[in-house]
């Protein structure tokens, strides 16, 4: 059994509880095995800032529990969208006060960081310093977006280098880690499981009775965050130039986010008002009932690591449409038969192909998805972890 410390700034907390849910099942299957404990470092500015960058300014308790886990919130410096170059050396001041105790009280075997900028960088900076093995975690933007710019750029390349492994979430982003400087017999790409106990085949109709949805349409979804990176407007601008053509398809959207005025604005630009229909933030217990209801699952994003939801959506017999984007062609990737189709990240014309080819696609068959649990994901980390411990022991 090790005991394990997993950094992570995606996890559940009091003001979030929905926050890092992937996270919290790679944690929780962990200590099936494991003895884990969590710090999830909350980033700190001067109050009087918030209105000023439009933030919220909450502060956690600094060691709380999380379903019987430990978690600890060090706070660490941040302006907001200033000097952004100099928020992973915050992030090791912020943190290495209470990683020194951890060491002390816990005294980690190895230290598993999800993230890779400031939290990677800012982390292995604090556990070399304090002799502790450490396994850096790529889940998507941190390495598809951060990587561009020269200053995070320069900072990831030393967290990947100095690092004792580095694991990615696909294929796709270990190759890059690689060419940042990730030694290829030092880098691993583990994908993210799925709950199948959540995500199954359910019975449409009923659930679209209990959902409010109309029984004699067929329903296009999206659900996530209102923001850039998940592409809402893009699917917005690509369904508007298929919906008259079907008459009988219609797009519900569930989810919030910062761009909610332009999401709104854009759906009345586009004059299809009567043909979106909004549910909303929802808990991730509904998300599974959704999933089942819908005909296809719409993921539009710009950039994605491991996107769940593709698995999830799978999972619950539905096909997906998608931007080839991340691990999602490893998702759909299948011999037998047809889970979905993509187009161009960013590209509303090809997107609105995808939406009509679908249309007109006979999908009667029911789909044979399976893939991992999260149990057997986590048991991969474990592994890596566990490998990384013996050789610094």
């Amino acid at each position: 059994m090790l005991k394990i410390l997993l950094v992570t700034n995606l996890f559940p907390n009091q003001h979030e509880p929905t926050r890092g849910i992937f996270t919290e099942q790679i944690v929780d299957n962990l200590k099936l095995d494991h003895d884990v404990q969590v710090m999830a470092p909350t980033p700190w500015f001067p109050k009087r800032l918030a209105g000023v960058f439009n933030r919220k300014h909450a502060i956690l308790p600094h060691k709380t529990t999380h379903k019987g886990t430990t978690v600890y919130h060090p706070s660490y410096l941040v302006i907001p969208k200033i000097a952004r170059w100099s928020y992973g050396i915050f992030f090791f001041l912020g943190i290495f006060n209470t990683l020194r105790k951890i060491k002390k009280e816990f005294n980690p075997d190895v230290i598993n960081v999800h993230w890779m900028y400031p939290d990677a960088y800012g982390t292995v900076l604090a556990a070399k310093l304090l002799n502790i093995p450490v396994v850096t975690h790529s889940l998507g933007c941190d390495i598809n977006e951060f990587a561009n710019y020269p200053s995070r750029r320069f900072f990831i390349k030393k967290a990947l280098q100095r690092a004792d492994f580095n694991i990615s979430v696909s294929e796709e982003l270990k190759l890059k880690t690689i060419e940042l400087g990730s030694k290829a017999d030092k880098s691993a790409a583990i994908m993210n499981g799925v709950n199948s106990q959540l995500f199954y085949p359910q019975n449409a109709q009923s659930l679209r009775n209990e959902l409010d949805l109309p029984l004699d349409k067929r329903l296009l979804l999206f659900a996530g965050n209102f923001n850039i990176e998940k592409g809402l407007i893009v699917l917005l601008e690509a369904f508007a130039k298929v919906h008259d053509s079907f008459s009988d398809v219609l797009l519900v959207v569930v989810g919030s986010g910062p761009l909610e005025s332009q999401i709104f604005a854009a759906v009345n630009e586009l004059g299809i008002q009567d043909k979106v229909i909004f549910k909303g933030r929802v808990s991730h217990d509904q998300i599974p009932r959704y999933l089942s209801a819908v005909d296809f699952l719409c993921l539009p994003s710009l950039r994605e690591g491991c996107p769940n939801i593709v698995l999830e959506s799978l999972s619950s017999g539905t096909p997906v449409l998608s931007s080839r984007v991340g691990a999602v062609p490893e998702m759909l990737a299948s011999q037998s038969q047809n889970l979905g189709l993509m187009a161009s990240p960013g590209d509303a014309h090809d997107f609105s192909r995808i939406i009509s080819q679908a249309l007109d696609m006979d999908w009667s068959k029911p789909l044979n998805f399976t893939w991992m649990s999260w149990k057997e994901s986590a048991d991969e980390i474990g592994a890596v972890l566990q490998k990384v411990a013996n050789k610094a022991a």
